[in-house]
């Protein structure tokens, strides 16, 4: 018996001694060095995007281990572009600058610690801010004065504005298709915690495009601006050194615009090369019983040959089957559906549109009071294929009035977009909060020696008790 209890003295001398030496710091031993090796996997966690405007945009993430920090970037998935840190941190942000206006961005996050591991993030996209529509635009084509002779002078440099005309017209022209236009709705129970009837339905046509502008028909990005058509269109076309403008009034209205260089005037047409285009849409307004919200669309615009037309409908009222399949989309994301703050409908009439985003903005009131900001989630419907998605929405701040603005991502274009607020089952709730305060414990000894000695002391005495009992009822 003498002989196990000094075997076991030994076991637990060793077991005392490693959480001390651990707990040494590098260079506190002068006779010799401790040193513990292991394979430990890197792993990039929580990136976001945040500060994006026409050229700017911030990237940042976390790693469970000091790492360095690498960003790489570009219009496609071959990147082409870096920016790094070579300071090891475990929160990490990179912010990128000299970007294109309006552009679907690609990035992928890289860090690398002293010991060789190295992480890499799957291919993320953002989409910088499209510039704003001129300000001197006339919005009410029928108080217009008479247009004056068009003038296209070039004069200026750089991104400044080369010259502007605009023309006084109608949208109602002979020989186009009507507007389509909406059915009355049938009446259907509110959005969920909200009276159906206070919820006003509202919608707006917006005009894209007209007759004599032609976008990228032959699949080389050739721009051709009917300067006439233009005017009859209401349509107020800027040309600046890198791009060319098109607001199209409609109160509110679209503004499109074409990016490229060496745009030509001659022969009544505006010409030239535009490898991308792109447009965004004033909000359309609408008063529920939660408040006053909107909803935007700024999408990628991969051609125009003809008249199109968007509508943005925000119905007010919500049908079954679409709440059923917002649920779903919650559900198999791991969460479930706590309210609906308001849907925007985007239906396209000889349209097709790249990668897009919708911002919303809504009450902070109503966001508040269902679980704050990082409860709030943007659903989409495809329209064309039903496909169901819950897409990455950023909190982009307050507007002038105080309402909360956020954004949705949408690599696979626009369709029906869904502003809810959503939460974690209780059963996830409660694992979380179970690994979380596992995790928390576990952080707390290994910051302090101290206690984790004492943790390991009072684990070996109780062993040692319970063994030493065992020892003397076998005698």
């Amino acid at each position: 018996m003498k002989n196990k209890f000094f075997v076991f003295l030994i076991c637990c001398c060793c077991l005392l001694t490693v959480p001390v030496v651990l707990s040494v710091p590098a260079g506190a031993l002068d006779s010799g060095t401790a040193s513990i090796t292991g394979n430990v996997i890197l792993v990039c966690y929580h990136i976001t995007v945040t500060g994006i405007d026409t050229s700017h945009a911030t990237i940042s993430w976390k790693t469970n281990s000091n790492a360095n920090s690498t960003v790489e970037y570009g219009t496609t998935t071959h990147y082409g572009s870096l920016s790094a840190d070579g300071v090891m941190l475990k929160d990490h942000t990179i912010s990128l600058s000299g970007l294109s206006p309006g552009t679907v961005y690609h990035y992928r996050v890289i860090s690398g610690d002293l010991s060789g591991n190295r992480a890499v993030s799957a291919d993320l996209t953002f989409i910088t801010t499209a510039p704003p529509a001129p300000t001197t635009a006339p919005t009410t084509a029928p108080t217009l004065p008479p247009a004056p002779a068009p003038y296209y002078g070039r004069g200026g440099g750089g991104g400044g504005r080369s010259n502007t005309y605009t023309g006084p017209g109608t949208l109602q022209q002979s020989g186009l298709p009507e507007l389509p236009q909406q059915p009355d709705l049938p009446q259907q129970p509110g959005l969920p915690g909200q009276p159906a009837s206070q919820n006003v339905r509202s919608s707006q046509i917006y005009p894209i495009g007209f007759p004599g502008l032609i976008y990228n028909a032959d699949g080389q990005g050739t721009l051709i601006i009917g300067i006439s058509a233009a005017r009859d269109a209401v349509a107020a076309v800027t040309i600046y050194s890198d791009r060319v403008e098109v607001y199209q009034h409609h109160s509110p209205g679209v503004l499109l615009t074409f990016w490229g260089n060496n745009f030509k005037t001659g022969n009544g047409n505006i010409t030239g090369i535009a490898p991308r285009a792109e447009f965004v849409i004033d909000p359309l307004n609408s008063t529920l019983a939660l408040g006053n919200v909107s909803g935007s669309v700024h999408a990628t615009l991969p051609a125009l040959t003809g008249w199109a037309t968007i509508n943005l409908t925000i119905p007010g009222d919500l049908s079954a089957d679409t709440l059923n399949q917002f649920q779903d989309i919650l559900s198999s994301n791991g969460l479930q559906l706590d309210t609906v703050a308001c849907t925007l409908n985007v239906q396209k009439v000889n349209l097709t549109t790249g990668p897009a985003n919708v911002t919303f903005t809504i009450p902070a009131s109503w966001v508040d009071g269902h679980g704050g900001k990082d409860a709030v989630r943007i659903t989409r419907i495809s329209e064309e294929t039903g496909k169901q998605e819950l897409i990455d929405t950023v909190y982009e701040g307050v507007d002038a009035d105080g309402n909360m603005i956020f954004r949705g991502d949408s690599p696979n274009g626009t369709s029906l977009f869904g502003l809810v607020t959503a939460e974690a089952p209780a059963a996830t709730q409660q694992a979380q909060s179970n690994v979380s305060m596992f995790v928390r414990l576990i952080d707390i000894l290994m910051n302090n020696p101290v206690v984790f000695i004492g943790v390991i002391a009072l684990v070996v005495a109780i062993t040692y008790f319970v063994w030493w009992k065992r020892e003397f009822f076998l005698d």
